[in-house]
């Protein structure tokens, strides 16, 4: 039985760049990238960096459809 994952991060396209934010089970956002990215090379190593606990989300690359 798999235990279903408590938050979500998400990594999206904005109108000034990439972006990511976290929300927890109750949708509630809980962090956030707080500013665009110019690359989504740069947003996932801040994505990375506020998010370590890999084990504890679901990451969801949002930026594969809008390309």
């Amino acid at each position: 039985m798999t235990i279903p994952s408590l938050h979500t991060v998400r990594l999206y396209i904005a109108r000034d760049g990439f972006r990511w934010h976290r929300k927890a089970a109750n949708g509630r956002i809980v962090s956030e990238s707080g500013e665009a990215y110019t690359t989504k090379g740069a947003a996932l190593e801040g994505l990375s960096m506020s998010n370590r606990d890999t084990d504890n989300y679901t990451f969801i690359d949002d930026t594969e459809e809008q390309s």
